[in-house]
């Protein structure tokens, strides 16, 4: 799956580094639901997990790259056996501010409008401007809110929402 200068790939075993990269950074921990603070080991299993999801038709991983291979971040879709999958991503510092979430956002929207799934959700945990930002850009738009536990503290999430059947050639 290609998006403009990036390209999604499926997660591999072999991407055990950015696994365990995203679960050191202090960004994506504040942000994210991604554990923390992963060996070797632990990413790996990680990886064996989404791909088992995968298999099952509940999930699908990717790792967002750039035009030189660069490993930028992953991103998917969760809920797959819903009406209205989940996005979610995660990028690395030298993958925030270059277009790959929001690039990998549209995606992953293409995949739904393609599989006529009439809706598409992302939560973003209140006060991420940069991921609200990315959802206003993909089209999404802020709806109910909801109050989750987060590494240990209860945080509000607002779940956005796009209609694909208002996304050009959807059905």
């Amino acid at each position: 799956m290609a998006a403009e200068e990036f390209t999604l790939r499926a997660i591999a075993g072999s991407d055990w580094r950015i696994e365990a990269e995203l679960s050191s950074d202090p960004d994506v921990l504040r942000w994210t639901f991604h554990p923390a603070h992963m060996d070797e080991d632990a990413a790996r299993e990680r990886i064996r997990h989404y791909e088992r999801r995968s298999a099952e038709g509940a999930t699908q991983r990717f790792v967002i790259l750039d035009g030189s291979d660069r490993v930028l971040g992953t991103c998917g879709l969760g809920r797959l056996q819903e009406e209205a999958p989940e996005v979610f991503y995660a990028l690395t510092p030298w993958g925030r501010g270059r277009g790959a979430a929001t690039w990998a956002v549209l995606a992953l929207v293409g995949w739904a409008v393609d599989h006529g799934r009439p809706r598409v959700r992302l939560r973003i945990i209140d006060g991420n401007v940069a991921s609200e930002k990315v959802a206003a850009r993909a089209g999404f738009s802020p709806g109910e809110r909801v109050e989750e536990e987060h590494r240990g503290r209860t945080v509000t999430l607002t779940e956005w929402s796009l209609d694909t059947r208002v996304v050009e050639g959807g059905r």
